[in-house]
């Protein structure tokens, strides 16, 4: 058996091509230059959001989940993380637990420091979810959130035709990284506030 080949990383990076590696949770910091290192532990098991005094920079989805805390907040309705993710972020609940009845959303949270629009198929195993984006992550004070439930999400996918394409047909999603006049025109009555969430709530 051949022993384990021991090589640093600028050995790797000299011997396999990255420059494709784009897919992922850690691809933006990895393509920015920052070595990424998995500890022993679920790295989807949660982001934790970085205190505002703490002198290091945010990710841009701990700045979206920060922009999107607060919104909630705002509304006088509670975050509360699932035990386990299951495509789930948060559920939305105005009291302190969330549960599996009707008093409670679960959220899919979307976040870019652009304006990106995505949707995938299998989000629709999950009743009920709500789909949220907050574009503009990174700059509060411009930031934007949309919800839209995977059925209004499909359609606007079907409407400007993404469900056509390749990536939708074969690989099960579509994403748009900078949304054009139209696209923003048709999320437009899905963009957020603080009442419109507590409208939401009382809705189901």
């Amino acid at each position: 058996m051949k022993p384990p080949i021991d090589m640093n990383e600028a050995e790797i990076r000299a011997r396999f091509d990255f420059s494709r590696a784009t897919r992922g949770r850690f691809a933006d910091r990895y393509q920015a230059g920052h070595t990424v290192i998995l500890l022993d532990h679920d790295p989807d098991g949660g982001e934790s959001i970085l205190p505002a005094d703490s002198g290091q920079v945010e990710t841009t989805r701990q700045s979206g989940i920060r922009v999107f805390a607060s919104q909630v907040r705002q509304a006088g309705l509670r975050l509360v993380e699932p035990s386990k993710k299951n495509g789930i972020d948060f559920f939305i609940c105005s009291g302190a637990r969330a549960n599996e009845d009707n008093t409670s959303l679960p959220v899919k949270l979307k976040t870019s420091i652009h304006e990106v629009f995505s949707l995938d198929k299998k989000e629709s195993r999950i009743p009920r979810l709500l789909v949220a984006y907050v574009w503009h992550a990174k700059e509060p004070k411009d930031s934007r959130i949309y919800a839209l439930t995977y059925d209004q999400a499909l359609e606007i996918v079907k409407k400007k035709a993404y469900s056509t394409t390749k990536s939708w047909i074969d690989e099960g999603g579509y994403s748009v990284t900078h949304a054009g006049a139209e696209l923003k025109e048709m999320l437009r009555e899905y963009q957020m506030t603080p009442e419109k969430w507590r409208q939401r709530l009382q809705s189901i």
